[in-house]
């Protein structure tokens, strides 16, 4: 892999995760706001919850680090047969 490629491959390893959360984020956020504060003292309700551990994020990052270097040599692979 070039020096390029690699570097492209570690900022998208690690703004993937980032925009994954901010979005579960999003999410939970609208998810919540559709009730009312005090309804959960008068009856059931429905809370979305999310828990994502600091340890997750260094994970999601080499998962989708891997992921690309892996669809990187695929169709590195796929050029030069293609060449020959």
């Amino acid at each position: 892999m070039s020096r390029k490629s690699v570097v492209a491959g570690i900022l998208l390893s690690l703004v993937i995760p980032m925009i994954m959360y901010f979005a579960i984020k999003v999410i939970t956020y609208f998810g919540n706001a559709q009730e009312p504060l005090e309804d959960f003292q008068y009856h059931d309700s429905a809370f979305v919850v999310i828990h994502i551990d600091q340890f997750l994020y260094p994970f999601f990052a080499v998962i989708i680090f891997t992921i690309y270097a892996v669809f990187y040599l695929v169709a590195r692979y796929v050029n030069r047969k293609g060449d020959d």
